[in-house]
C-alpha cells in the first residue's frame, strides 16, 4: 500500500495493512445492533472504522495508538469514507520502512512535517546507520515525544512540534554540503536530526518543563535517550558510532573539532535557532 490511503481505499474496497487504532467506543444502531467504532490512523490518514462482529473485538485489548494489522472493506456514508473491519490483530513490531508512516498524525502538532521526516530518513542509505535511525523512531516513547515537543519554552521554535521543525531544518542545512565523504555526510545528517533528542525528557508538548528538565542539561540526556541504539551501532559500525556521538555533542565554543562535520552540525543548530528568532521579530 502507498501513502495515499483514502484514495486507494475508495478505489479498492478490499484492503489490509498496519495502522494505529485509537478512541475505541461501543455503540448501538437504531435497531439495537451493537458495534465498535474506532479510528484507524497513520501519519497522513485518519478514518472511522466499524466492527460489527462482537467476537472480533471482545477479547482484544485496544488501548490508544496500539499498532494492529487490519482487514476490511471501505464504503462512503454521507460522503465520508469509512471502513468496515473484518479482521483485527495487534502487531508487536514495525517493519523496516514503516516506522515514520506509523506515527499517528494526531500525535504531531505539525503533521505535515511527518512526510518530511520520512523523506529525510529514506535518504540515509548506509545499512548500519539506517538500521540505527529506524530503531530509534520505532521506539514510540522517543518518536511520539520527538514529534510533539517544543524545541524550547521561551527561545526558538517554542511551540508544540517545534523540536521536529528545528531538527528537520538542521538536517536540511547539513544536507546541502556534499563536499564531505559519504560516511561523514550521512552521519552529519543523522546527528543534526537527533542532536536535541534529549529535550524529550526536559519538555512536554504542553509547553511545560519536566522536573528532570529543571535539573539536567538536555545535551547529556541525548546520549541517555539513544544509549541502547548507539550500543547497537557501535557493534555494527564502531567508527560510525564514534563520529556520530562526537558530531551530536560538539559545541561551537570549544576548540577545533576532531571532525569537520561536527562544526557544521553545531552551526546548523545555531542558524536554525537564529532564523526562527528573526522570523518572530519580523
Amino acid at each position: 500500500m502507498n501513502n495515499n490511503y483514502p484514495m486507494q481505499l475508495a478505489q479498492q474496497n478490499n484492503f489490509s495493512g498496519n495502522f494505529r487504532l485509537r478512541d475505541a467506543l461501543i455503540g448501538e444502531t437504531k435497531n439495537g445492533k451493537q458495534y465498535m467504532r474506532i479510528f484507524i490512523e497513520d501519519m497522513d490518514t485518519c478514518l472511522p472504522a466499524y466492527i460489527w462482529k462482537e467476537e472480533l473485538y471482545r477479547d482484544v485489548y485496544l488501548p490508544n495508538n496500539v499498532l494492529a494489522k487490519i482487514e476490511g472493506r471501505s464504503r462512503y456514508y454521507y460522503n465520508q469514507l469509512q471502513v468496515d473491519l473484518t479482521a483485527i490483530n495487534p502487531v508487536g513490531f514495525k517493519r523496516a520502512g514503516e516506522v515514520i508512516r506509523l506515527i499517528p498524525q494526531s500525535i504531531c502538532p505539525l503533521p505535515e512535517l511527518l512526510v518530511d521526516l520520512q523523506s529525510a530518513i529514506e535518504r540515509i542509505t548506509i545499512p548500519a546507520l539506517r538500521q540505527f535511525i529506524e530503531a530509534v523512531f520505532a521506539d514510540d516513547g522517543i518518536a511520539f515525544a520527538f514529534v510533539s515537543a517544543p524545541a524550547s519554552i521561551k527561545h526558538h521554535h517554542n511551540h508544540p512540534g517545534g523540536l521536529l521543525k528545528h531538527s528537520l531544518e538542521c538536517m536540511g542545512m547539513v544536507s546541502r554540503h556534499r563536499e564531505f565523504s559519504q560516511d561523514s555526510y550521512q552521519l552529519g545528517q543523522v546527528a543534526a536530526l537527533l542532536h536535541d533528542v534529549g529535550k524529550i525528557l526536559t519538555m512536554t508538548h504542553s509547553m511545560a518543563r519536566t522536573s528532570l528538565g529543571q535539573n539536567a542539561e538536555h545535551e547529556k540526556l541525548t546520549y541517555e535517550v539513544l544509549k541502547p541504539y548507539l550500543a547497537q551501532l557501535e557493534r555494527s559500525w564502531p567508527e560510525g558510532a564514534k563520529e556520530l556521538k562526537y558530531d551530536m555533542g560538539w559545541k561551537i565554543w570549544r576548540s577545533v573539532p576532531r571532525y569537520n562535520m561536527a562544526d557544521l552540525v553545531a552551526c546548523s543548530d545555531r542558524l536554525s535557532a537564529g532564523f526562527d528568532m528573526d522570523r518572530k521579530r519580523a
